[in-house]
């Protein structure tokens, strides 16, 4: 492939542009393997049914230094920690042996050491802050570029460690309660909250839901969730990009199969 030079989105200096993900690569193999080990590429879902294909969203974008960043601050950890079959779900399992911050029933608010919660929020604001400089192609799907005002640089110069988290950021963090959560992943689609436009995207056992700039108050510190609303947002996404909506007042079959010690109360 003949080499592309150009300005880094990160660093702004002119480099070598590495193929840039949208979602790390390593995402792809995860759930491919996970799916079938014999043909590990990922299933595309359209309204005309599934079928397997190896694309994945990239553009050339960041330089290799940079790349490294996010994959040392965030993606890194993160894939170690999200679900990745056959049971294994790192930070859910720890997070389970911590008392609840808020013992509500339907969305359960659980501790999160401050390197984890700075490694997920990282991790949340790079893909938000990459969906905002282009728009992402993947499979015949469109994800339009993010329109993120001053808020895009200033998470720029967050991600490269020049500054702070950015104020009037939101941020909100979901694990699957499900003994098996859904193997996939989705890029980030946009939609309407009570705040404005918010931005939701699915890695497997993982909900990362953003807004960014408006009358917002900042990321909740060190509040991760477990509950259903994670699942039923992967399935709403899953619903959205096969051009189906769920049928009136029926329950998704989310809560089956819950793994034992999961079931939203206070332990």
């Amino acid at each position: 492939m003949a080499e592309v030079v150009g300005k880094c989105g990160l660093c702004l200096d002119e480099a070598e542009l590495q193929l840039s993900h949208l979602l790390p690569r390593a995402l792809y193999r995860l759930i491919g393997s996970g799916t079938d080990p014999s043909h590990p590429d990922t299933v595309l879902l359209t309204g005309q049914g599934q079928r397997k294909s190896s694309e994945q969203a990239r553009r050339h974008l960041l330089c290799a230094d940079c790349e490294q960043l996010l994959n040392d601050n965030g993606e890194r950890w993160v894939l170690r920690n999200c679900y990745r079959g056959r049971g294994r779900f790192r930070l859910r399992q720890e997070l389970r042996t911590r008392i609840p911050l808020d013992p509500n029933p339907e969305l359960l608010a659980y501790p999160a050491e401050p390197d984890e919660f700075r490694r997920l929020l990282y991790f949340c604001l790079s893909v938000v802050w990459r969906s905002s400089l282009c728009d992402w192609e993947c499979r015949g799907q469109m994800f339009p570029q993010i329109e993120l005002g001053p808020y895009q640089d200033r998470i720029r110069k967050y991600l490269r460690g020049e500054a702070g988290a950015p104020d009037r950021v939101d941020v909100i963090i979901v694990l699957s309660i499900l003994a098996k959560p859904m193997l996939g992943m989705c890029l980030p689609l946009s939609y309407r909250g009570d705040s404005g436009r918010r931005y939701r995207f699915h890695i497997p056992g993982m909900m990362f839901d953003s807004a960014v700039g408006g009358d917002l108050r900042g990321p909740k510190p060190n509040a991760v969730f477990i509950g259903e609303f994670g699942d039923r947002a992967a399935q709403d996404s899953v619903m959205h990009l096969i051009g189906r909506k769920a049928p009136p007042g029926r329950r998704f079959p989310l809560a089956e199969g819950a793994e034992p010690g999961l079931a939203l109360k206070h332990p």
